[in-house]
């Protein structure tokens, strides 16, 4: 299996997907979406390399912080649903050392650490205080990204890749813009030139 190796060949669908879902799947080359690959290992260290370049490409520390907000919207979203649901079934279960193993190392992925030496009821309530506090740090973040989309006159449609291939297309006269095959590099080349044509498309208009 072989990973993607940067910007210029990193489709643009794969890098959002792992951007707001941190699913390496996306970043071997051999992935469909559908088959099983193992992920090699380098996989995280590749990631924060074809971030950083791309941070370095859009040379626009707004756009960057707001990717990376939605991002860790995503992350605590998910981390706060999935936490949830396995305390609750702990709490409602019975279960057998190994299965309760099981649940405590799921939790260990989502950063909740479970006290072994600690009876069950003692955990859960400590953990749910946990969730609390991670539910008050999403709403803070949730409010901030609303804040910033509001600033931007950005919302969630105008975001999606699709719908801003088409605005591509239009704006930029190319047919087709496949986001499944056009890396990144090459999508915020498009995205240039897409600025440079309003702009001067408004100064032809006296605007």
């Amino acid at each position: 299996m072989n990973l993607y190796k940067d910007c210029g060949d990193l489709p643009i669908r794969n890098f959002d997907i792992i951007y707001k879902t941190n699913d390496f799947n996306y970043l071997v080359v051999e992935f469909d979406g559908y088959n099983e690959v193992a992920i090699p290992k380098g996989a995280n260290e590749r990631w924060q390399e074809i971030k950083k370049e791309w941070v370095e490409l859009i040379d626009d520390n707004t756009i960057a912080y707001y990717h990376q907000l939605i991002s860790e919207v995503v992350y605590l979203q998910t981390r706060y649903e999935v936490s949830g649901m396995l305390l609750k079934e702990i709490f409602e279960r019975t279960m057998h050392e190994e299965t309760l193993e099981v649940y405590i190392n799921a939790l260990k992925e989502w950063k909740y650490i479970w006290n072994r030496k600690a009876s069950k009821l003692v955990e859960i309530k400590r953990l749910l205080q946990q969730r609390k506090a991670s539910e008050n740090k999403l709403n803070l973040k949730l409010d901030e990204l609303k804040d910033l989309q509001k600033e931007n006159e950005n919302d969630d449609d105008a975001t999606t890749l699709e719908k801003q291939a088409v605005i591509l297309e239009q704006i930029t006269g190319k047919n087709n813009i496949d986001i499944n095959t056009t890396s990144v590099r090459k999508w915020l080349e498009i995205n240039k030139l897409a600025t440079e044509i309003n702009e001067q498309r408004r100064k032809a208009n006296g605007r």
